[in-house]
């Protein structure tokens, strides 16, 4: 589980919120394209094994304690490729339950 205190509560209902809009501050559009069309990220039906999902929780409560927009993406940047991916793929996963929780009714 991640664990934000009050003060990044609002960082990180500004970054949901931008995200839905389809504004992905935290990361390049690129990334993020590579993320989901193509085999060069790790695969969308990919799991997380235990020890994968501890690591990219851990990264996701150190980026959020990065006081800044640049320093949050200076955070990325500074991972190697396979936990950057992880953690891109836990973020879109966050962003995506955060359209489930606020859609009132499913068809």
């Amino acid at each position: 589980m991640i664990y934000v205190n009050e003060a990044q509560l609002n960082q990180v209902q500004y970054l949901i919120e931008q995200s839905l809009k389809g504004h992905h501050v935290l990361f390049d559009v690129e990334d993020v394209k590579r993320a989901f069309f193509s085999d060069e990220f790790i695969p969308s039906e990919t799991c997380f094994d235990e020890e994968q999902a501890y690591s990219v929780e851990h990264h996701i409560e150190r980026l959020l304690e990065q006081p800044s927009l640049a320093e949050k993406r200076a955070y990325l940047g500074s991972l190697d490729t396979t936990t950057y991916e992880l953690v891109l793929k836990t973020y879109f996963n966050i962003i995506e339950n955060s359209l489930y929780e606020k859609k009132e009714s499913f068809h």
